[in-house]
């Protein structure tokens, strides 16, 4: 990578670091927040829920009958 490729990623993560730490806070706190472990239940939904459409999908558009080739 060239030198600038560098010096644009080396500025975007400090400052990325930089508002973790220091940048705006949300003054609205989303209610399901209070939900222990939320995100990691909606990650993981997310998931499957990808899973299940794409296994769906394959089968739907992707897969052929087995003498498909034999006609």
């Amino acid at each position: 990578m060239k030198n600038w490729h560098w010096i644009t990623l080396a500025a975007i993560t400090a400052a990325s670091i930089a508002f973790q730490f220091w940048g705006p806070k949300s003054a609205h706190p989303h209610a399901w927040d209070i939900v222990p472990a939320f995100y990691a239940i909606f990650g993981f939904a997310g998931c499957i829920l990808i899973i299940v459409v794409s296994k769906a999908l394959g089968k739907k558009w992707l897969q052929k009958r087995e003498d498909y080739y034999d006609e």
